[in-house]
């Protein structure tokens, strides 16, 4: 099925618009863009030269993907905003393109950004995410898969939000959260496992009791029970590695 453009869109004839793609009217696609299949670029939405879309993605309205990075040290270089398949950008969502010549700013499959959000230069955003309204996510930080960022919720830049996390609604961190747990307040800490999201995800109890075990580990600063459990169980060993590569540190535990 050929593209749908509204008349009153305004897209470049380089642009790649994929089988089925939608373009409504006021939305501007620049240069070089490249939309995948089945995808719909809502009214007033602006795609930026430097963006690739994949399949069945939902953007606006009134997103705007690919603009230039708020980094001092941007001096003009070609970079890419790059959205998997399913990404949902809802209304007022700002991406930036990436500061650094071949480097990008991603988000993963299936994510969901609601209104109001903001992507940052350099950031990388995994697959199944959920940032809720207003989060704001500054320059260089990642996301990890199935993580949840609740309302408001603010990420220094560098830091980290480990994969199956969820930092609470108007938490701000400057540390990374690590994976699997749950992490609220400014600065955010740490209190316990997210239950849900493991749950959801069908963790095997074996698994979830582990990672139980860890978190008292850490708690504790117990390392060689820490060290014992990593060695048994990969989720905990995934925590350990987390936890290893840290840049900025790990936020603390509640009452720590």
């Amino acid at each position: 099925m050929a593209p749908r453009v509204h008349p009153r869109a305004d897209v470049d004839p380089s642009a790649e618009l994929g089988e089925g793609v939608t373009v409504e009217a006021g939305a501007v696609v620049e240069a070089g863009v490249r939309i995948g299949p089945r995808s719909v670029v809502r009214v007033g939405t602006v795609l930026h030269a430097g963006t690739q879309v994949g399949a069945d993605a939902r953007l606006g309205p009134y997103a705007v993907v690919g603009g230039e990075p708020m980094d001092a040290r941007y001096r003009g270089e070609p970079t890419r905003v790059v959205l998997a398949d399913g990404v949902v950008l809802r209304e007022f969502v700002s991406v930036h393109r990436s500061t650094g010549e071949a480097t990008q700013t991603s988000i993963g499959t299936d994510t969901l950004v609601m209104s109001g959000a903001h992507v940052s230069h350099n950031c990388v955003v995994g697959a199944r995410c959920v940032l809720t309204t207003l989060v704001q996510l500054g320059g260089h930080a990642e996301v990890g898969d199935d993580a949840v960022l609740g309302a408001n919720a603010m990420v220094h830049q560098f830091c980290r939000v480990g994969r199956g996390a969820m930092l609470g609604a108007a938490s701000g961190t400057n540390q990374d959260v690590l994976p699997f747990l749950m992490a609220r307040g400014s600065p955010a800490r740490h209190f316990r496992l997210n239950r849900v999201g493991l749950l959801r995800r069908e963790t095997p109890a074996e698994t979830y009791a582990a990672l139980e075990a860890a978190v008292r580990a850490l708690r504790r600063r117990d390392t060689e029970r820490f060290a014992d459990l990593a060695r048994e169980h990969p989720a905990v060993a995934e925590l350990q590695g987390f936890v290893a590569s840290s840049r900025r540190g790990v936020a603390r535990f509640q009452g720590a």
